[in-house]
């Protein structure tokens, strides 16, 4: 089973996405915190990490650049999600993330670019 980590501070989102990628047949592991899923990323290395761009407290895109700098995370694919499409370009250039997807998404379209960076890796 895929093993995906998804980090948002988005509660509501994080449990929605959860169900919806579970009956999908992934194994979905979602976060809050960053620094919480870098822990547990190296005991349980996902597939693939969705990445909100606008956490609490911090960039998204920092939080990209950091696990792209990881020895330990460096090869898992990121794909950025936000409500401002405008920073697709500028994270998958400069930040090293597989893709990008604007919130709101329809599920499909989630499946659809998720499928495609995990034949890519």
């Amino acid at each position: 089973m895929t093993r995906i980590f998804v980090i948002d501070d988005d509660k509501n989102l994080l449990k929605v996405i959860k169900s919806l990628l579970n009956i999908h047949g992934f194994d979905v592991s979602i976060f809050g915190n960053w620094e919480i899923a870098y822990k547990i990323m190296k005991l349980f290395e996902p597939q693939l990490i969705l990445l909100d761009v606008f956490l609490k407290g911090i960039d998204g895109l920092e939080v990209c650049q950091k696990l792209k700098a990881s020895p330990f995370t460096r090869h898992i694919p990121i794909i950025l999600c936000s409500g401002y499409p405008r920073i697709a370009e500028t994270g998958i250039r400069d930040y090293g993330a597989a893709d990008f997807i604007a919130k709101p998404f329809e599920l499909t379209d989630l499946l659809n670019k998720m499928n495609s960076v995990l034949k890519m890796r």
